[in-house]
């Protein structure tokens, strides 16, 4: 699946098997020394595309000593208009980053009204993930982290978790101001635990959105707290 999850890097250096990115950025060659933020930065800046082939067919690739691609191959990947060099407008500096424009014409933003269709609906994708939520997920960092998420949100919305007989358990209030070029976050993450900190136990929990102009939604929602790892302590 997902070729292996090889990934695949595109870079603006000449080809040498990936030597330099390995030499910056392997642990290996560093034992004593995390990866610093300039090491990465360096390394990272030349990679201008990166990400894993899909494979077509019931067919697996092969192992790394055979070639790990199966049968011949042309990958080919295309713009539709050719980089361009970008060059300050006002200092002549070169930047080095490409630049695009484009104009959309006869379109408008137009006000949100309770007669759109898409209104009413406009709740029904609100998700908890993971649910049910079995002890981890793939949000955390660490074993010390529990997160699990409310997607799809609004940017103004109120949030409260309660418990399944109906007592009072977090709150999250939204505000999110929506900003040219600035994307807001669509979810809550809930570290599962009551509004004095205290992580809550197992079982099933309601989740109440108020979306003033869009209406509620209340969402089932099933965990599995985690056993006690004092290992860190």
């Amino acid at each position: 699946m997902l070729g292996g999850q090889h990934m695949v890097y595109v870079t603006d250096m000449r080809y040498d098997s990936c030597k330099t990115l390995w030499r910056q950025l392997s642990p290996e060659l560093y034992p004593n020394d995390a990866i610093s933020a300039i090491r990465k930065r360096d390394a990272i800046k030349n990679i201008t595309w990166s990400g894993i082939f899909t494979l077509n067919g019931n067919f697996q690739m092969r192992s790394l000593n055979d070639g790990l691609i199966p049968d011949d191959v042309r990958v080919k990947m295309r713009v539709n208009n050719r980089f361009n060099n970008w060059w300050d407008d006002v200092t002549g500096a070169f930047t080095g980053h490409p630049r695009y424009q484009f104009t959309i014409e006869n379109r408008e933003s137009l006000d949100i009204t309770q007669e759109d269709s898409w209104v009413n609906n406009a709740l029904d994708s609100i998700k908890v993930v993971p649910n049910p939520y079995y002890a981890f997920s793939d949000y955390e960092t660490s074993q010390f982290s529990n997160t699990v998420k409310i997607t799809n949100l609004p940017g103004t919305c109120t949030v409260t978790i309660y418990s399944l007989d109906g007592k009072f358990i977090r709150q999250y209030k939204r505000a999110e101001v929506y900003q040219p070029y600035n994307q807001i976050s669509p979810a809550v993450e809930w570290d599962l635990e009551n509004n004095k900190g205290i992580p809550v136990a197992s079982g099933v929990y309601l989740i109440h959105v108020d979306a003033p102009g869009l209406g509620r939604r209340t969402i089932k929602w099933f965990g599995v707290a985690r056993q006690f790892d004092p290992s860190g302590l």
